[in-house]
């Protein structure tokens, strides 16, 4: 069978379908692609965990930044994601079939489902957030605990979540456990390529429109000087660290939205197929990215105050150890040497004077 979808229109449910590619080898390059980006992207996601803990273990989590805590939340989803898909195409790539019983492979796409959502949501929440900040010099308050994101993130998917699972759409999608190839195609295209749709067009604008206010505010904190300046130049880095959630998500989830639309009209090309599934199974990868990115700008950040520091305190030291003369005495930091008595002796006309 060719690598392309089959349609049978007497088909009752997905398992009436013959799984995509069987009987030839895109079938193995399909799950075999899966499941090394999925090992790659739960690896990574894990390893960005440990690292940020073990980095922040003097600290509590609900001190960390924004950004930060965002990152974990990603990583969640991730981890999850790649293990319970891993089963989901390690069965398949076993078997040669669907995943069956219908209720496991029901259950596999609930979670895949809801962590799709929740990883949306949470794009969502961090380009709002990155806007809200820049434009109104605000923080969106998640509550307590980030009670209010949580909810959204996490909650809200599960009960939408749930409400698809009881419309019995879910099931075996021909190469995954997802929306069932006949029972829910106007559910997969409603939520797979018209909802991630909006979505990115959405977090597209918000993009472009914070990261113009970013540049415009930019190139006013260069000759702006003193504590309002030093605060407002926070602010944008921290909406810069939000922003990477977005053009990740952004870059993850086109190839699904040209996938979709494409499937309306004709068979896809199969290495628009392959891409989909590289990018889709690749979303710990791209917070390992994240999680770097914000780790060489600390670290920049870092060594450049540092050398700032170790100028100035050479500067001071500098003037504190030069040879004490009437033009120097003026340079004196009275306030740091407060407690200092300087006693100086000028010889002018023969006159002996004490300056203290």
């Amino acid at each position: 069978m060719a690598c392309t979808h089959t349609n049978i229109t007497s088909a009752e449910s997905g398992y009436d379908i013959p799984v995509f590619g069987a009987g030839h080898t895109c079938f193995y390059v399909i799950h075999v692609t899966a499941l090394v980006c999925l090992g790659i992207s739960f690896s990574t996601a894990l390893s960005v965990i440990i690292s940020l803990f073990k980095s922040k273990a003097k600290k509590t989590f609900m001190t960390w930044q924004k950004h930060e805590r965002f990152l974990i939340y990603r990583c969640i989803c991730d981890t999850v994601f790649g293990f319970v898909h891993s089963l989901d195409h390690g069965q398949m790539l076993f078997t040669q079939d669907h995943v069956r019983p219908h209720g496991l492979c029901s259950f596999y796409a609930f979670i895949i489902v809801n962590i799709c959502i929740s990883e949306m949501n949470l794009s969502l929440s961090s380009a709002f957030n990155a806007m809200l900040s820049v434009y109104f010099r605000k923080n969106f308050d998640f509550g307590q605990n980030d009670w209010k994101l949580l909810v959204f993130v996490f909650v809200i998917p599960f009960m939408i979540g749930v409400l698809i699972w009881a419309l019995g759409v879910l099931g075996p999608g021909g190469f995954l456990c997802v929306f069932d190839s006949v029972k829910g195609i106007i559910a997969n295209i409603v939520l797979s390529t018209g909802l991630t749709s909006v979505v990115l067009l959405a977090l597209s604008v918000f993009y472009v429109l914070t990261w113009r206010r970013i540049y415009k505010e930019a190139e006013v904190i260069r000759v702006q000087l003193g504590n309002q300046g030093i605060a407002r130049s926070a602010t944008l880095k921290s909406a810069k660290a939000m922003c990477l959630f977005v053009v990740v998500y952004i870059i993850q989830w086109t190839p699904v939205i040209i996938y979709g639309t494409w499937q309306l009209s004709s068979n896809v090309p199969f290495e628009l197929f392959v891409a989909v599934v590289m990018m889709t199974n690749l979303s710990g990868f791209f917070s390992g990215i994240i999680y770097l990115i914000n780790r060489l700008k600390s670290n920049s950040v870092s060594n450049h105050t540092t050398t700032a520091d170790n100028m100035r305190s050479k500067t001071k030291y500098a003037e504190r150890n030069k040879p004490l003369t009437p033009g120097n005495l003026t340079r004196i930091n009275l306030k740091e040497e407060v407690h200092t008595h300087v006693s100086f002796v000028v010889l002018k006309n023969n006159q002996t004077t004490n300056v203290s």
